[in-house]
């Protein structure tokens, strides 16, 4: 008789709990779903938007600019704290529609773990339509070419490089010293492609504007490797060419027309052979990566390069 108690016992408690829990299964079910609350517009902390427009171009850029987590005073993050400084060191960013957020995040996260220090990103971006093959066929291609690139209807626009940098020197660079805390002459510049044949051939043009580069898929192949030809001429009458640059090109960038890997390589010897005082050289092939995927890769271990000397 006990056990037959006992088991009856057991299989009321057992009943119960399943009441309880199908109970509790419908209350859930007949409660409303969680709902999302309104949606807001998303701010990135310490990032400015500013316009400007160019005497030497006739355009206007829209300039986005990060600011170090530790601008306006020392500040504690996950992974370090971050002290305040009086100047920051500037990286300026060409292609800034697709490359900015990119750059931000890499800047930001390196930054925090004391793989890079501090810096000021502008990012230069233009304002209206976007019209983002024509802006950077007019602005980065040192020459005018008729074809090639993205075809005729784009490359009409190409061969204002000489106007864009000079809007760089004389406009940008001033303006952005103006305005915030940053380090006499620590400049660097970064370009993907087109940019990267910009970021290259500028570095004969006006060896003194930038005295760190990060150069990826450089377009070297643009006007028969007219920045090779550029290059001779100034090793015709200079022996120095001061700052740390970084190449760095994918595996794959290779097909039957070119190959941007040969471009650079080619590149790579003609200025180990000059023996340029004050140059320190930083070229990498990247396994696996092609034009599309290559650039946050390149970007990260380039600009670790170009600080590590600091």
């Amino acid at each position: 008789m006990r056990r037959r108690r006992a088991a009856g016992a057991g299989s009321v408690g057992l009943l119960a709990a399943v009441l309880v829990s199908l109970s509790a299964s419908l209350a859930a079910a007949a409660a409303p779903a969680p709902r999302l609350g309104p949606p807001r517009p998303f701010a990135l902390e310490r990032v400015e938007v500013r316009a400007l427009a160019a005497a030497a171009t006739g355009v206007s850029y829209k300039l986005y600019v990060s600011l170090p987590h530790s601008y306006d005073g020392d500040v504690v993050t996950a992974h370090a704290t971050l002290s305040r400084r009086d100047h920051y060191p500037v990286v300026y960013l060409l292609d800034a529609d697709y490359s900015f957020l990119l750059a931000r995040n890499i800047t930001d996260h390196l930054a925090e773990r004391a793989d890079l220090p501090e810096v000021i990103l502008v990012g230069i971006g233009y304002d209206g339509p976007r019209a983002y093959r024509r802006h950077r066929t007019r602005d980065y291609t040192p020459t005018f070419v008729p074809d090639g690139g993205y075809g005729p209807e784009l490359q009409r626009y190409s061969g204002g490089g000489p106007k864009f940098l000079e809007f760089l020197a004389a406009e940008l660079l001033p303006a952005v010293e103006e305005a915030y805390r940053v380090t006499p002459g620590d400049r660097t510049i970064v370009g993907h492609s087109y940019g990267g044949l910009f970021a290259s051939w500028a570095l004969f043009e006006r060896p003194a504007l930038f005295g760190r580069a990060v150069a990826v898929s450089p377009s070297l192949w643009y006007d028969d490797r007219l920045v090779l030809r550029r290059e001779q001429t100034y090793a015709a009458d200079h022996r120095r060419l001061p700052g740390r640059v970084y190449f760095g090109v994918g595996a794959r960038e290779i097909n039957s027309s070119r190959s941007m890997v040969a471009d650079l390589a080619a590149f790579a010897r003609q200025l180990r052979a000059r023996g340029y005082e004050g140059l320190e050289l930083q070229v990498a092939v990247l396994d696996g990566e092609t034009h599309n995927s290559v650039f946050p890769r390149a970007l990260s271990n380039g600009l670790r390069f170009v600080f590590a000397a600091r």
